[in-house]
């Protein structure tokens, strides 16, 4: 039988995400202010992106909680040409369980679920943490019109170019399209064929998508399930510029797989923010902790660094 307290910390938590969470604020600052901020947030060679990870919007003890990576990530612009071509250092240093230490925690649980009533058992083994650094170097030429993005749950090295992404930056075009009409087509790139064809998902996943689609045997899609619709008011988000603390105007777009969070400029639509919902990796079972991780899964930009 589930936990009751387990039930409503799940309630509560998936609420939350609906209802808002992340850097994404409502501020005083006036539009001008913040439409000018994001206009001034130039990409150039030396800059550096921090970005973390989240789960419902949220970074740190959450995502620890959740089974997360709650190591911050940097970037390092190499090669920066605006609405073309993109190529940056990433690293990250974060903590790992050592194989022995899961190993000897496994063996030690298992012992003790199997263990007859009036056993004595020790203290479980305490985790030993190993300091391991991740990094590598991502390119993209696909700035211009890609619809594919790659996030940074996925990253590995420069071959990633391959799949004709424009990595964290919505392409010219998706910004364009945006802007003008509020609506673009943004492609994840979580399944191994195109969401749209729905190829290769579980028959509930693809149930699930045919209803997003308004998909029946007498009526045809309606609707392209890569498509996202952007807020018809601007929306502002904070970050910290170069030790400072600023606000800058962004468009908020989401479709049944994500809300996404896009500097407002046209030069650098950086997505500030994402927050994956249980359909974009199938996710549906959010009465675990790892299962709610996953399925609420994002990342947010908490600072740049241009003056380096």
């Amino acid at each position: 039988m589930r936990s009751p307290i387990r039930f409503l910390t799940v309630c509560s938590l998936s609420l939350f995400v609906m209802l808002g969470a992340g850097c994404l604020q409502q501020t005083s600052v006036s539009d001008q202010a913040s439409a000018d901020a994001a206009t001034e947030l130039a990409l150039s060679t030396g800059t550096q992106i921090h970005l973390r990870e989240t789960v419902l919007g949220i970074p740190g003890m959450v995502v620890d909680f959740l089974k997360g990576v709650s190591a911050e990530r940097v970037l390092t612009i190499k090669t920066w040409d605006p609405g073309s071509r993109a190529v940056f250092d990433w690293e990250q240093e974060l903590k790992k369980e050592t194989d022995a230490s899961v190993a000897e925690r496994k063996a030690y649980f298992d012992a003790y679920t199997k263990a007859p009533v009036g056993s004595k058992f020790p203290e479980p083994p305490a985790q030993v943490y190993e300091t391991k650094v991740e990094q590598g170097t991502l390119e993209s030429v696909e700035l211009a019109d890609s619809q594919t993005i790659l996030l940074p749950f996925f990253w590995q090295n420069a071959d990633q170019i391959k799949k004709q992404s424009s990595l964290i930056w919505l392409s010219s075009k998706q910004y364009q399209e945006l802007v003008d009409t509020r609506h673009t087509k943004i492609n994840l790139g979580l399944f191994d064929d195109s969401v749209s064809k729905v190829t290769g998902f579980t028959d509930q996943i693809k149930q699930l998508v045919d209803r997003i689609s308004q998909t029946t045997a007498e009526q045809p899609a309606q609707k392209d399930v890569l498509e996202v619709d952007a807020d018809i008011d601007w929306a502002t988000y904070t970050l910290e510029v170069d030790g400072k603390p600023v606000t800058v105007r962004a468009i908020r777009a989401h479709n049944s797989f994500a809300r996404y969070t896009v500097l407002a400029n046209e030069n650098n639509p950086l997505i500030l923010e994402i927050i994956l919902t249980p359909a974009s990796r199938g996710s549906l079972n959010l009465f675990s902790r790892s299962g709610l991780g996953q399925a609420f899964w994002g990342y947010q930009i908490s600072s740049i660094k241009t003056d380096l």
